[in-house]
């Protein structure tokens, strides 16, 4: 069954989340900048210690909330109205790509955030989403959608390979983020997401063009998935 996505705000989960990013190194990319680089009233926060972390956050994030509130509630609406244009042929895309794979069952909710950080939640199928985001609503959903697919296919058909693996961080995350990268630049994804560059993580950005050619050639998601994976262990 195809999956209905829904957008909606969730300040808690903001905060959580935040608080939570301020310390997140990942890949050659520093998460605090999208916390402190989208709100400068906030800089230094991440020298401090946690306690006077959470009470800056809840301060500034509330009295935001509260200013912008009802911008916020129309931009939520324009994820939606953005996202409904989409749907329908993205699932079809990556039905193809996964060879009309079940989806995984999840809540499918897409939760506006006030800073860039974009993280998604494996375990509830949800994630947020930025609410000025360079590369639109629509690019972060079919990111994090594709995510949620991948790591589920890979568990069940490769649990011998990727069980014991954490999702987070390591040679699994690497795979993930490195199959986004190549599967959203091919044409059919290009024209739904309407990006002429997609964001790499620095340290991922010298086995690009070696698994961008390996799709190429096998347009297989198995043998990409074993192959890619071998590669990325050497």
């Amino acid at each position: 069954m195809i999956p209905k996505i829904t957008y909606k705000s969730n300040k808690i989960l903001d905060k959580r989340m935040s608080l939570s990013f301020l310390d997140i190194q990942v890949g050659g990319w520093d998460f605090s900048n999208g916390i402190i680089g989208v709100h400068p009233e906030l800089k230094g926060i991440n020298t401090r210690n946690k306690i006077y972390q959470k009470k800056e956050i809840n301060i500034h994030f509330d009295s935001f909330y509260k200013e912008y509130g009802q911008y916020l509630k129309k931009r939520i609406h324009e994820f939606q109205l953005d996202w409904d244009k989409v749907e329908k042929k993205y699932f079809q895309e990556v039905n193809r790509v996964f060879n009309n794979y079940s989806w995984p069952k999840g809540r499918y909710v897409g939760f506006l955030s006030i800073v860039d950080c974009n993280p998604r939640f494996l375990a509830d199928k949800t994630f947020q989403v930025f609410y000025l985001h360079p590369d639109g609503s629509i690019y972060v959903t079919v990111h994090e959608l594709l995510h949620f697919c991948f790591y589920e296919y890979c568990l069940k058909n490769y649990s011998n390979i990727f069980k014991k693996l954490d999702t987070e961080n390591g040679s699994f995350w690497d795979l993930a983020e490195i199959f986004n990268v190549v599967i959203l630049s091919q044409p059919e994804f290009v024209k739904i997401h309407k990006l002429k560059k997609i964001f790499v993580y620095p340290e991922h950005r010298k086995y690009i063009q070696f698994l961008k050619r390996l799709w190429q050639r096998e347009k297989d998601i198995d043998n990409w998935i074993v192959k890619g994976f071998e590669y990325l262990k050497k």
